[in-house]
């Protein structure tokens, strides 16, 4: 207007802000829970890695038991087509009678059947292999068969004890339960106060209002009460204590699992050694008996039906025999696994024993 001094003046400028906490609960229970969420994704992984080395050995072993059942069902078949070439000879001389004759046909029959699944399934186990290693493969080392079973240095309650505590998926569960009381303890804290200390600081020129170029700066104490949020925050806190009591039933029966799994397989493996080492005097008895069977058929005192059931006997012995040792390493590796010390170096160590059976065998044939 006329009559009043003009005055004119500009601002410009910027202005820094800080904030730090002093007390804030649940960005501190965030801060611990990060630590339980690294060690269960460490535990995870390495419970899915021995899981892996798991899968693979069972592959392995499963595709070595069908060898070994194709070329037991093999030489059972050749020494069933020998007892038949004889019963015929028998027969024409008038030695052997029209129903040694069929028993010997119908064993023949039942041979032949048997080395027709065991090809199929040889085939079944080897594309189980493949679909593990990724990768077709030309031949496996065999298990020697003058290879010891391991010995268990500890008894079974011990074995137990250390799944019950130690077994990957129990130690997943464990971490897990934690990381749900950190959740609810993060629920609960919203309805904590959190207290701040902020500061800003605003340079000459920025501050709004004043004609002259005017630094500003403060520094307070910032408490935040939280009053009422309409029930959401007992809400959140219901939820984390249900989720919280689902992982400790999760841990629970992860626990009981695991020492079910470590006594089903102590108990099989101790049952696998011991049938193993009975199968062995078995074979022996079974080869015995039938060499005294066949010479006792040639001069007359044994009748075909006799050797036939020498032959069912020996050859059925040796299939148990080469089944058992098979099933007692995996229930071994297993009972390691339980316990969550079953590792690369294991399997390196048997894989070592394999391959020197395998450069022996080279060696020999050189």
């Amino acid at each position: 207007m006329d009559g009043f001094p003009r005055q004119k003046y500009w601002q410009n400028g910027w202005m820094v802000t800080v904030s730090q906490p002093l007390f804030d609960w649940s960005k501190w229970t965030a801060y611990r829970q990060a630590d339980f969420v690294v060690a269960q994704g460490a535990v995870d992984f390495a419970g899915a890695q021995q899981a892996s080395i798991l899968r693979a050995v069972r592959a392995y072993f499963d595709e070595l038991a069908a060898e070994d059942e194709v070329k037991r069902a093999a030489d059972y078949l050749a020494a069933i087509q020998a007892q038949v070439d004889q019963v015929r000879r028998k027969r024409a001389a008038g030695e052997a009678t029209v129903i040694d004759q069929y028993e010997a046909d119908t064993a023949l029959e039942q041979a032949q059947l048997q080395q027709v699944d065991a090809a199929q399934e040889l085939a079944v186990k080897r594309r189980a292999v493949e679909q593990v290693t990724g990768r077709p493969f030309a031949a496996l080392a065999q298990l020697p068969p003058e290879m010891a079973l391991p010995k268990l240095a500890e008894g079974e309650e011990s074995w137990i004890e250390q799944a019950k505590t130690r077994g990957y998926e129990v130690q997943s569960k464990q971490l897990g339960l934690e990381i749900a009381r950190f959740d609810t303890s993060k629920a609960r804290a919203a309805n904590y106060p959190v207290v701040s200390v902020t500061g800003s600081y605003t340079p000459a020129g920025a501050a709004s209002g004043y004609a002259r170029p005017t630094t500003t700066t403060t520094g307070m104490l910032q408490i935040q009460i939280p009053l009422f949020s309409g029930g959401e925050i007992q809400a959140r806190v219901g939820q984390s204590l249900a989720l919280e009591d689902k992982a400790k039933q999760g841990y629970l029966l992860a626990s009981t699992q695991a020492e079910a799994s470590a006594r089903d397989n102590y108990a099989k493996y101790i049952r696998e050694q011991q049938k193993t080492g009975s199968l062995r005097h078995l074979v022996e008895s079974a080869r015995e008996t039938l060499q005294a069977t066949q010479v006792g058929f040639k001069v007359g005192s044994r009748a075909s039906s006799d050797v036939l059931r020498a032959l069912d006997t020996l050859y059925t012995a040796r299939r148990d025999l080469l089944r058992s040792r098979y099933a007692a390493l995996v229930a071994f590796l297993q009972l390691k696994a339980d316990v969550a010390t079953l590792s690369e170096e294991d399997i390196a160590e048997m894989s070592a024993k394999l391959c020197c059976k395998l450069q022996m065998a080279k060696a020999d044939a050189r």
